[in-house]
């Protein structure tokens, strides 16, 4: 089953979809707060606290490391912050910030209706009349946005399911994908979901991989030449035997990475973190310093 996506709504603005993982790791770097809402439809909100389905962190301030390094979160934190700038992925819609009063009252309404939609996605052996109570208040929902939507509706920047059929792009969901041996140089993926996809022997050079997720995926032999890296996490990730010449890791993650035969010419590893953890130095190329 696939698994839901949030819209955030973050100073009166609203943005996504995104899957869990991203909620997660943006409420930990502290750029949203525990009060910051979420909703499943856009049209229902509940703050991230409420929800119960997040982890709030006990200490959300940024530290330092003791050998005066950032902190990975805090370089994380950084680069998003940067992709955020440049519009990567993510389209952001505008709300107005002047409710009329009915919408003022329907907040504890929506509150209501999340939480039924939540409690429902949690039992296992759902109630019929519950089914029935969550399906016409999903079609309510439906309603009321088609009535009241305007010229721009809401985008997602992340695709909803995964889908190893189809072509790389950004936002695209290959989680879990076997593709060995794909061709597609310079292609744009930014933000793209790729967790243990497998993609050995693959040719990408040229590629524009900023901020994708590819935790555990098996990337042996493949050509990354000229790849854009930026903020990417690939820790975990199997890339013996790949071509990394020319490429921008900038801030990415390779904890536990296996960079056996790896061919490093003209890498920029500002940043990024290296397998045993620790972050490079600034300037740091070819070799983590």
């Amino acid at each position: 089953m696939a698994q839901s996506i949030w819209y955030l709504r973050h100073e009166d603005k609203v943005f996504g979809p995104f899957p869990p993982q991203q909620i997660q790791e943006a409420l930990i770097s502290g750029e949203i707060k525990p009060d910051s809402e979420v909703s499943l439809n856009a049209v229902d909100w509940l703050s991230i606290a409420d929800s119960g389905q997040f982890e709030i962190a006990v200490n959300s301030e940024i530290s330092e490391a003791s050998d005066g390094t950032v902190s990975w979160h805090e370089q994380r934190r950084e680069a998003r912050k940067r992709w955020l700038q440049e519009g990567a992925s993510v389209t952001e819609v505008a709300r107005d910030l002047e409710q009329n009063a009915a919408d003022r009252s329907s907040v504890e309404r929506d509150h209501i209706r999340t939480q039924v939609l939540l409690n429902e996605a949690k039992n296992k052996r759902r109630s019929p009349w519950i089914v029935m109570l969550a399906l016409l208040l999903i079609v309510g929902a439906g309603i009321t946005i088609w009535l009241g939507q305007d010229d721009k509706p809401i985008q997602a920047g992340i695709s909803q399911t995964v889908n190893c059929a189809e072509l790389l792009r950004d936002g695209v969901n290959w989680t879990g994908c076997s593709n060995p041996g794909y061709v597609q140089p310079n292609v744009k993926a930014r933000n793209a979901m790729m967790n243990k996809a497998r993609l050995d022997d693959a040719r990408l050079k040229g590629a524009d991989l900023a901020y994708a997720s590819l935790q555990s995926a098996s990337l042996r032999n493949i050509e990354l030449v000229g790849v854009n890296l930026t903020g990417a996490d690939l820790s975990h990730a199997d890339l013996s035997g790949a071509d990394l010449s020319g490429a921008d890791l900038r801030y990415a993650v390779l904890t536990q990475a296996n960079l056996t035969g790896v061919r490093f010419a003209g890498t920029q590893l500002d940043k990024a973190t290296w397998v045993n953890g620790r972050v490079c130095a600034a300037g740091s190329t070819d070799v983590c310093r």
